[in-house]
């Protein structure tokens, strides 16, 4: 019989991380109006609009801009063949 150790097990390339957003009622009825609006999920929805966030420079930027007091931390995005890494 061979034993399996649970810490060996490789994990997927695919799976999926939560993310629990805590939001104020307004903006919950903003994001279920547009999931809604364009049949999808809140979580489709949620989930499409981070990706859009944090692949977008000029978002990155705003957000740095604006809450970043510690440069240590500063990432720096750079656009390669149509993606952007940090």
């Amino acid at each position: 019989m061979v034993k399996y150790d649970l810490r060996d097990r490789k994990s997927r390339s695919d799976k999926k991380i939560r993310v629990n957003a805590s939001l104020d009622q307004q903006t919950h009825d903003k994001l279920k109006k547009l999931a809604t609006s364009c049949d999808m999920t809140k979580t489709m929805l949620a989930t499409e609009l981070i990706e859009m966030s944090v692949n977008h420079i000029d978002i990155i930027d705003f957000f740095q801009r604006n809450y970043n007091h510690n440069d240590q931390y500063r990432v720096i995005p750079v656009k390669q063949n149509g993606n952007v890494t940090y």
